[in-house]
């Protein structure tokens, strides 16, 4: 169960850099990292490489923040429920249960307060906070973030690529254009 709730804070900080990557590319400009990256910086350079194909890179940001999101609920609510529910149960509430087994109503109130304490978690610390740092700080997010996101970028590019393509064929069925997305072609 501790290992789940490592996992489960692993998690809201994936989802934390996502957030704050796609907020500080979105926000930065380019001119700024273009100006320290001729000034000898490589993260600036590596950022500014990347604010040229914002899209692919969007793209990627969006699917680290859906992977990191599916994870925190797959894993957090249940290992939290179930330290909850042997919170409750240690205080003397599965006696009243029959037969050695706690009431039903235990995993209820266990899963509703681990539910609700994983959300708060995920939204304030893993989509607020560095929502808000990102915009206070972009081209500081942008350098401290292109690192690991073109690394991200190049490990998923082939996921991207399948849901790129899938996302043009669902706009043709629809009888709408398809999207030339920037993760259609690799891009290091």
């Amino acid at each position: 169960m501790v290992l789940y709730l490592l996992l489960a804070l692993a998690c809201v900080a994936a989802n934390a850099f996502f957030v704050a990557a796609e907020f500080a590319l979105a926000k930065v400009r380019p001119s700024a990292l273009e100006a320290l990256a001729q000034g000898g910086d490589a993260d600036a350079r590596r950022a500014y490489e990347i604010t040229k194909h914002l899209d692919a890179y969007l793209s990627a940001t969006q699917l680290g923040i859906t992977l990191a999101s599916l994870g925190l609920g797959w894993l957090g609510e249940p290992a939290l429920a179930g330290l909850i529910e042997d919170g409750l149960e240690l205080v003397g509430l599965a006696a009243l249960g029959s037969a050695g087994e706690p009431p039903g109503w235990i995993h209820g109130i266990a899963a509703t307060v681990g539910f609700s304490i994983i959300s708060i978690l995920h939204i304030v610390v893993g989509e607020l906070v560095p929502k808000s740092l990102a915009i206070m700080r972009p081209e500081d997010i942008s350098r401290w973030s292109s690192r690991p996101l073109k690394l991200f970028y190049t490990v998923s590019f082939p996921a991207l690529w399948v849901l790129n393509g899938s996302s043009n064929l669902v706009l043709r069925m629809l009888r709408l254009p398809a999207m030339q997305h920037a993760a259609a072609f690799f891009i290091f």
